[in-house]
């Protein structure tokens, strides 16, 4: 087993051309010893060999930790003198190939964990990780390293993808270039203009497909830049250009719509009676039930295929918190409708101020009419009663609820309209929030066919490109 023994030498400084002299163990470092193998020194700046030594110091350099403990190592590095008369740098200090760089305090091997941890963590989330494997590194180290890395080589994609986006919305907009085969993003130039991306293609030769949006600016860009590319649509922005030709087709025969059936006279309702279309009930009933569920499904969909919040809100087209109350939910039955309106102070108030006004016929004071409801025990403040002035002058005929006594959302009461069937509106026949079509598409049911049968024109559009044949088979001449 004698053969088998190792040393410092072998397992730290395996392949690297330095020898190890001494090693101390402190309490919380191990400080090493070591210095160069090699007998002269090459110039970096002419590549001259050389052997005169000017001058000889001390370099400290931290290294990986050896179980989880700091390891400092003392470099004892020589100054030679330039060989080369000719060469402006006349002395130069030696470089341990693969082991040391210039100005750097730290190893080669622990510089590439660093810029590891830092790409992958970031500055404070880094810094805590490095100590926690014993390397002290800060956060504003950490993000220089990152800063300091060259662009990584990207090569020209075949397929392209070119499309804006906001990098300030309703202010400042950009292009994003990606790589349709590995959906990377390959560049960003700084407007969507035809210029830079005419510049990027005569740059970067060899796209063969481009496949961008509707605009105009890149249709140009892409011919000037890459005249022997094929310019393609992708499939959002097909089916964008799908519902708004249907948009269209609907708005122009709106007059062949059939009107809507007359509703029933209405009658009490049974104990047993199904509640309204629109109403969403315990068992999972209605128009609004069915409604939270498809949209419960696709959100959590989308969230199982690795997408964000944010991405999920700009796929669909949805406000960012909508998507955060359909994330959060665990089942359907859990996403909270709508949000209703609070109550104000001032509502158990409201038939005085409103006597009050009428007597002064608008010419009172919000100061008088808040030291009046203060004698009266209000306890508000004046801008309260400001706010309250200033939504009764947008909406001077509605009335106030009460707090916390609100109908629920979707629900009608007896005898009411709201159970009555409505004119078909022109504009749900597209939608942004779903621009891909379903698996399991089916056509349309009797009633939605009936109602456009004067039109085939509108029946054939309101359907997917692949249904069309059906239509003229089976739509009237």
């Amino acid at each position: 087993m004698d053969g088998c023994e190792l040393s410092w030498q072998d397992v730290l400084f395996a392949g690297v051309a330095v020898v190890v002299e001494s090693a101390v163990r402190g309490a919380t470092v191990t400080v090493m010893r070591a210095r160069s193998r090699s007998r002269d020194g090459r110039c970096p700046k002419c590549g001259t060999p050389s052997s005169r030594v000017h001058d000889r110091y001390q370099r400290r350099l931290q290294d990986v930790p050896l179980a989880s403990r700091q390891v400092e190592i003392t470099l004892e590095v020589r100054r030679f003198v330039c060989a080369n008369a000719q060469c402006p740098q006349r002395t130069f200090a030696e470089q341990i190939p693969g082991f040391t760089s210039a100005y750097a305090r730290c190893t080669n091997r622990l510089g590439a964990l660093l810029n590891v941890i830092a790409l992958a963590l970031g500055g404070r989330a880094g810094a805590r990780m490095a100590a926690a494997l014993g390397v002290t590194a800060g956060r504003m180290g950490l993000l220089s390293r990152v800063r300091a890395m060259p662009d990584p080589s990207n090569d020209t994609p075949r397929v392209l993808g070119v499309d804006d986006f906001a990098i300030k919305r309703g202010h400042t907009y950009a292009t994003v270039l990606t790589d349709g085969e590995t959906h990377r993003v390959v560049d960003v130039l700084p407007s969507r203009d035809t210029g830079p991306l005419t510049t990027w293609l005569l740059a970067h030769p060899g796209v063969e497909v481009v496949c961008r949006d509707r605009a105009g600016a890149y249709a140009e860009g892409a011919a000037v830049g890459a005249p022997e590319a094929i310019q393609v649509a992708d499939r959002f922005h097909l089916w964008m250009n799908l519902g708004q030709a249907v948009e269209k087709c609907v708005a122009a025969h709106r007059s062949c719509l059939s009107p809507p059936p007359s509703a029933p006279a209405p009658s009490a309702p049974a104990p047993s009676a199904q509640p309204p279309p629109g109403t969403a009930t315990a068992h999972g009933n209605g128009r609004l039930a069915a409604r939270l569920q498809a949209h419960h499904a696709l959100v959590h969909g989308l969230l199982e295929q690795g997408l964000g919040i944010r991405a999920i809100a700009r796929h669909l087209g949805w406000g960012r918190h909508t998507v955060q109350r359909y994330a959060r939910a665990e089942g359907w039955q859990q996403v909270s409708p709508g949000r209703h309106r609070r109550g104000s102070s001032l509502d158990v108030h409201h038939t005085y101020l409103s006597r009050r006004i009428a007597e002064a016929r608008g010419r009172i004071s919000l100061t008088v009419l808040h030291r009046e409801l203060a004698e009266r025990g209000w306890q508000g403040s004046y801008s309260t009663l400001r706010d309250w002035a200033r939504h009764r002058l947008h909406q001077p005929h509605r009335t106030p609820q009460p707090p916390r006594h609100r109908r629920p959302r979707g629900r009608s009461p007896a005898g009411s309209s709201a159970g009555q069937p409505r004119s078909p509106r022109t504009n749900t026949s597209s939608s942004k929030r779903s621009w891909t079509p379903a698996p399991s598409w089916q056509p349309r049911t009797n009633s939605s066919v009936t109602s456009v049968t004067c039109s085939p024109s509108r029946l054939a559009s309101s359907c997917p490109p692949g249904s069309t044949r059906l239509l003229r088979r089976t739509c009237p001449a």
